[in-house]
């Protein structure tokens, strides 16, 4: 809390210099004294440095193992039980806290792609309701325009009127869900920021779902009851070019959503799950679906930028 106080009082340009050029040093100086290896290199730059700057030189290894191989068998026996039992325990508790910050950081990994699948699950199948109905107000204005107000027509036309509701309520989801879509990236970031490309990632899908939330808003059939002329005042309020924008827009980027966030979900499970032959095996048979998605999902990104 007190470094939170700090930095609240600290100026914005101050706190950001000390950021990009303090934490580098601060990183350097915890591998060197906190980490097997880091004290390990240490000790070697020390005994490099006492050369070329120390008054009394110190021992060689070769004049090191002389020494001890003078000293009694007593002092031998003890040297050598001293440095086994100080390497033994330094590689114990190295192994022990690196298995132990693995598992944790596995499990950390692992809620947040289960959040990450939760979410962009529920906006997938959200998206996919939308698109179905904003087909449906094209294909009743279609009907009615080749046809006339046959009895299919009409039924197309009364069936989104009753469907209108439930599209509403999609809709107002999708919005507050436009939203939440960064909340995930911000809420996260410290941990998506250790996984390469994970952060660009989600911005990519918040931005094609943002886009996707943008295009939904099209003009929705309102007719009052007793209207002297109800096809013509439905024909009127339909946009067909708006509501095919919509639908492409869903085409374009509903499949790109769903292979970056899997993606993204299969490297956060990769140290629980991993990849093997199996793997391997059950995508053999599936070449052209492989090549496809990943088609698609470097045309959006090239798109995108």
């Amino acid at each position: 809390m007190f470094g939170l106080s700090l930095l609240r009082r600290m100026p914005p340009a101050l706190t950001a210099s000390l950021f990009y050029y303090g934490v580098p040093v601060l990183l350097v100086l915890r591998f060197l004294i906190g980490t097997v290896w880091g004290v390990f290199l240490l000790s070697a730059l020390l005994y490099w440095m006492s050369w070329l700057v120390g008054d009394s030189k110190p021992l060689t290894p070769g004049q090191l193992l002389l020494w001890i191989d003078g000293l009694p068998t007593e002092s031998k026996t003890a040297v050598i039980t001293s440095l086994l039992t100080v390497l033994g325990f330094l590689v114990a508790f190295h192994t022990a806290t690196l298995n132990w910050k693995a598992e944790a950081l596995a499990q950390l990994k692992a809620h947040v792609a289960g959040e990450i699948e939760l979410f962009f699950t529920e906006a997938s199948r959200l998206t996919t309701d939308a698109e179905i109905y904003v087909r449906s107000l094209i294909e009743a204005v279609n009907s009615v325009q080749a046809d006339g107000p046959t009895f299919d027509a009409m039924f197309k036309i009364q069936r989104t009127l009753e469907q209108l509701p439930k599209f509403l309520a999609t809709r107002d989801r999708l919005s507050a869900m436009s939203v939440e879509v960064h909340c995930i990236a911000r809420r996260h970031y410290s941990l998506l920021s250790t996984v390469w490309g994970a952060t660009k990632v989600l911005e990519d899908s918040a931005a094609a779902f943002s886009e996707i939330t943008e295009k939904m808003w099209v003009p929705l059939p309102n007719i009052l009851n007793g209207h002297p002329d109800p096809v013509a005042e439905y024909l009127r309020q339909i946009n067909v070019p708006e509501c095919c924008a919509f639908v492409a827009c869903c085409e374009q980027n509903d499949g790109f959503i769903s292979g970056v966030t899997g993606g993204l979900r299969g490297s956060l499970l990769a140290p629980l799950i991993g990849f093997n032959f199996s793997s391997v095996l059950s995508l053999s048979g599936k070449r052209f679906t492989f090549v496809e998605a990943l088609a698609r999902v470097g045309e959006v990104k090239r798109r995108g930028g």
